[in-house]
C-alpha cells in the first residue's frame, strides 16, 4: 500500500514538473501563448509600434482576455510588442 501511495505521489510530482516546464517564460513567450490561447495571432507589425500596446489593453478591456492575462503578464506582452517585436 505504501508503494502505491509514493507511485502515486511521484506521478503526481512528475506531472506538476512537466507542466511548470512548459510554461511560457519570455514576454514573446508569453504573446504567443496566452494570446494565441482565444484567437489566431494577428500581424501586430501591420500596426504602429505605440498603438500595438492599446490592442493588448483593448483585447483585455473589451474582449475579456483579462480571464486568461493578468497585469503582468500584460505589462510584459505591451512592452514586447511594442519594443522588442522584430518586424520583418
Amino acid at each position: 500500500m505504501v508503494k502505491v501511495a509514493l507511485g502515486v505521489i511521484l506521478l503526481g510530482l512528475v506531472v506538476l514538473v512537466w507542466w511548470w516546464l512548459q510554461l511560457p517564460r519570455t514576454p514573446e513567450g508569453l504573446y504567443r501563448v496566452r494570446c494565441a490561447a482565444c484567437h489566431e495571432l494577428p500581424d501586430m507589425c501591420a500596426h504602429p509600434a505605440a498603438m500595438r500596446m492599446q490592442i493588448v489593453q483593448v483585447m483585455r478591456t473589451i474582449q475579456h482576455a483579462d480571464e486568461v492575462i493578468d497585469d503582468a503578464e500584460a505589462l510584459a506582452i505591451s512592452r514586447y510588442v511594442r519594443e522588442d517585436l522584430v518586424c520583418r
